[in-house]
């Protein structure tokens, strides 16, 4: 699977459907958005490996892509990552609005995202 992939190829799930512990890191996110904190960007840039490309479509003009890690690294994560689970948010820049939710128990992984509804 390389190239960009279209927001209609993602899964949609809803935002009830998260672990509890995922609704509180959305939650701490929106507080910390809300008190001017944005999380750290997410590249969006590849995949596990450099051929799957990127695990996103495109952020629309104007958004960025930012990254909220959920829960503690398990001793069969990867070194560094902190948990494999994430919310990525799109998020407009100026108004810092979240225009998308998606989340991942695969640490980005192409095909790993739902779109939270």
């Amino acid at each position: 699977m390389s190239g960009r992939i279209a927001k209609s190829q993602i899964p949609t799930r809803p935002q009830a459907s998260l672990t509890q512990e995922a609704k509180n890191a959305l939650i701490q996110a929106k507080n910390q958005i809300k008190a001017g904190h944005l999380p750290p960007v997410f590249g969006n840039a590849q995949g596990r490996t450099a051929a799957e490309g990127p695990p996103l479509p495109a952020a629309d003009q104007g958004c960025n892509y930012h990254e909220v890690r959920v829960g503690q690294a398990r001793p069969t994560d990867p070194q560094g990552l902190g948990g494999v689970k994430r919310l990525v948010l799109e998020i407009e820049a100026k108004s810092r609005i979240i225009r998308e939710i998606y989340y991942t128990e695969e640490h980005y992984g192409k095909g790993s995202f739902v779109r939270l509804i």
